[in-house]
């Protein structure tokens, strides 16, 4: 939410004060208790994708480069796929 008021005042010329009155107006708790909840998730994902890459890579400069890439393309497909999932339960159960 900070980088967003920084970009919206300083960058886009936007009133800070119309900027801040809309924060606080359509932001709702549960909507930070969602994005915080989602970056656990996901870096825990990319954690867990990539250490389990790192462990059974083949030796060499180009094992290490391939289990990179790979670990970055599972894991982007992973958090693509999961936010779907994610979003529709915890809009469930936040926003009731």
């Amino acid at each position: 939410m900070a980088s967003g008021y920084a970009v919206a005042v300083g960058f886009l010329n936007i009133d800070p004060s119309y900027t801040w009155h809309n924060m606080v107006n359509y932001t709702s708790p549960e909507d930070a208790l969602m994005g915080l909840i989602k970056a656990v998730v996901y870096g825990a994902m990319i954690g867990l994708i990539s250490c389990y890459k790192g462990m059974h890579c083949r030796e060499g400069a180009e094992g290490v480069g391939r289990a990179t890439t790979e670990a970055v393309v599972y894991s982007s497909i992973t958090i693509l796929v999961s936010n779907f999932f994610l979003t529709l339960s915890l809009n469930r159960l936040l926003h009731t």
